[in-house]
């Protein structure tokens, strides 16, 4: 009788899992596939023993073990450092902003590591609420002027408010463009 939950499964199944072995070996000894064993786990609510140890787990372990013993030091190496992250100012809450900071928001809004970008360079009264840098993020548009030379900085970019309707393009992610 392959596939058909017994009494006398059921039972080696509670013992074999309170042991500690995988779905896969239950699964092996009954005859029968893993997700049965695992819909079965599931639908009795079994949970494993808290001191038994999985099969799984006592195989990952002498395998690091074994790793970590053929690892031979090499004292002439140096030990990596890590990079050290570079200094960055925490932003400002909505009630910090002034009309010059950027208005760039980080993080989900309603947590408690919110906050605005705040770097100077935003004009809020002429229409621009973000920095030179946010707002290269933020309007990404077709650029019909030729290439720069080389060491000559971009021109600041307009923000839509200022630049006349028709005269820029928008590209969407996917590469369309809308008129």
């Amino acid at each position: 009788m392959r596939g058909v939950w017994t009494r006398e499964r059921i039972a080696l199944l509670k013992k074999f899992w309170a042991e500690g072995e995988t779905a896969t070996a239950i699964a092996t000894r009954l005859r029968m596939s893993k997700s049965a064993v695992l819909g079965k786990v599931f639908r009795l609510r079994l949970r494993p023993a808290a001191t038994a140890t999985t099969a799984a787990a006592r195989r990952n372990t002498k395998i690091l073990r074994r790793r970590h013993k053929s690892r031979s030091p090499n004292k002439n190496r140096a030990k990596p450092v890590a990079a050290a992250a570079p200094a960055m100012a925490p932003g400002k809450t909505l009630f910090e902003l002034t009309n010059d900071c950027c208005r760039w928001p980080h993080g989900q809004p309603g947590t408690k590591n919110f906050h605005f970008c705040g770097a100077p360079g935003a004009d809020l009264e002429g229409g621009r609420p973000y920095c030179e840098r946010h707002a290269r993020r933020a309007y990404v548009g077709h650029r019909k002027t030729a290439a720069a030379p080389a060491g000559v900085a971009d021109p600041p970019i307009p923000s839509p408010s200022i630049v006349p309707s028709g005269a820029k393009r928008f590209v969407f992610s996917q590469g369309r463009k809308r008129s």
